[in-house]
């Protein structure tokens, strides 16, 4: 199964936010894992991860409204 390496820029677009954004997310709050070196100049995150960190949040977001009801 090939997995997509996606640059800072191409994540942050996935994830609908900004590269700066993006960077504070694991920097400064640690909601989400450094990117990855896969090789020299090859700086990214794997696709399926961004999808599974995704989901994982909507999950936590839905547990989140139903306890609320």
């Amino acid at each position: 199964m090939k997995d997509n390496i996606l640059n800072v820029g191409e994540a942050a677009k996935m994830l609908g936010v900004d590269r700066t954004t993006l960077w504070r997310m694991h920097a400064k709050y640690k909601m989400i894992a450094p990117p990855a070196r896969f090789s020299i100049g090859r700086t990214g995150y794997l696709q399926s991860y961004l999808e599974q960190w995704v989901q994982e949040r909507m999950n936590e977001a839905i547990e989140d409204f139903n306890k609320s009801r």
